[in-house]
């Protein structure tokens, strides 16, 4: 089994509508993705049985015929996974290199500083 974690784009799509929503029938996922761009309902069945096979999304019949799809990955681990794995592999897992980046490059606005040297410093105390 993959890891719950490596969810591609396309399943990312997926996995925001089942975090807005808690849990959702196959309708209603293609209804809330179809807002935004035009997938056709195999294939969003297909990202969803992969969903399934990697444990990042539970399927539970009601019923007879009827099925809901339920998260199994929070979104707020999921962030801190991607935000793990994002500064391992731009920034060797170091947050102020991360930082520095932006600073330097003037990604960041004085106020924005002023923001974050006010966190560093409260951090300290």
């Amino acid at each position: 089994m993959q890891d719950k974690y490596d969810i591609t784009d396309a399943e990312l799509e997926i996995m925001q509508v089942l975090w807005e929503n808690k849990r959702c029938d196959l309708n209603t996922i293609i209804e809330n993705i179809n807002k935004e761009n035009d997938k056709n309902r195999n294939t969003i069945k297909t990202l969803l049985r992969r969903l399934i096979l990697k444990g990042s999304v539970e399927s539970k019949k009601i019923g007879l015929k009827d099925t809901v799809y339920v998260p199994k990955v929070e979104k707020d681990k999921f962030l801190a996974n991607q935000n793990d794995n994002f500064l391992k592999k731009l920034y060797n897992g170091k947050m102020g290199n991360f930082l520095l980046n932006f600073v330097e490059n003037k990604k960041v606005s004085k106020e924005e500083l002023k923001k974050l040297i006010d966190i560093l410093e409260s951090d300290d105390e």
